[in-house]
């Protein structure tokens, strides 16, 4: 088991998407799924379990750049 203590886990897709160098705080599950290579259906998924943060905006679910974007 691959565990360090006290350290945070966080998720290389969030990771990939914080270093993006663009002024976006948030993606499309599309773009996500594309930027990736994972189906559109493990990005809802990887949503559903919380280890992508996401929010629903006018019909949307955008999966947001960083954990905490009011930090930025």
């Amino acid at each position: 088991m691959n565990t360090t203590a006290g350290a945070e886990r966080t998720d290389p897709i969030v990771d990939l998407l914080s270093k993006l160098p663009d002024n976006r705080v948030s993606y499309s599950i599309k773009e996500v799924a594309e930027m990736t290579g994972l189906s559109k259906r493990t990005v809802l998924r990887r949503i559903a379990d919380g280890s992508l943060p996401a929010v629903r905006s006018q019909g949307r679910t955008l999966i947001l750049k960083e954990l905490n974007p009011e930090a930025a």
